[in-house]
């Protein structure tokens, strides 16, 4: 008998606090969720309610104060730094709010610094990266400093840096936030095309992607197939 494959993303009892003067100010409150191959969840809640602190233990960025999380059965809490981080640049793909691009480089430059740790951009990659480029509307900005960049330019660039190493999760914290109506449509078009795409022909090989977000386009949308809630560090 064949053993079940494990889910993409599993995160059981996560907890999470901050000392706040002689006070430890409760931020998570023991959350559990599951996110599988070719699914699209969007985390919604208001400001303050855990999305960005969920989202970084998720990823690996922010270890939790209790609870695990398991990224295709490895437990990500257990690992040795060097070994997460490999987890991280292999699995995962990330948009954190404040995008963490770098000013002084190009939006080329930017979205292919993932490729480096590698050992630099084979065929495919520039393949997928100039594909990225067309697709999210920024190849005639291939040479132009971030700095130079309005918001939501900058949002797109961050999306497709996630999105070079064909991660199999993507964790996407406000992705839409400065995009007008078309390019949140397109955003919102490619990561349905991505989560619906196979690899070699194999469907659990699809991506899983979780979208913290405000946005009423991306919540009401028929290509999101799970909304989760997130209230006072607890899903409801």
């Amino acid at each position: 008998m064949t053993a079940e494959k494990p889910k993409l993303l599993e995160a059981e009892g996560i907890k999470q606090s901050f000392v706040d003067g002689a006070k430890t100010v409760e931020i998570l409150h023991g959350i559990s969720l599951a996110l599988d191959r070719g699914e699209l969840v969007a985390l919604a809640g208001p400001s303050g309610s855990g999305k960005s602190t969920l989202l970084a233990i998720l990823g690996g960025l922010l270890l939790p104060r209790s609870g695990t999380v398991r990224i295709d059965g490895v437990d990500m809490i257990t690992l040795r730094a060097h070994h997460l981080s490999r987890l991280r640049r292999e699995k995962i793909g990330f948009v954190i709010q404040g995008l963490g691009l770098l000013p002084a480089m190009t939006v080329l430059d930017n979205i292919a610094l993932p490729l480096i740790p590698s050992g630099g951009a084979e065929r495919a990659d520039l393949e997928r990266l100039n594909t990225l480029l067309e697709r999210l509307e920024i190849s005639k900005l291939a040479s132009t400093r971030i700095d130079k960049l309005s918001g939501g330019e900058r949002q797109r660039v961050a999306i497709a840096r996630a999105l070079v190493l064909d991660p199999a999760l993507l964790l996407l914290d406000e992705p839409t936030a400065s995009l007008d109506k078309a390019n949140a449509e397109r955003v919102l078009a490619l990561l349905t095309e991505l989560r619906q795409s196979t690899s070699n022909g194999q469907s659990e090989n699809r991506p899983g992607i979780l979208m913290a977000t405000h946005d009423p386009r991306i919540l009401n949308s028929d290509a999101v197939d799970r909304v989760l809630e997130l209230r006072e560090g607890r899903l409801v």
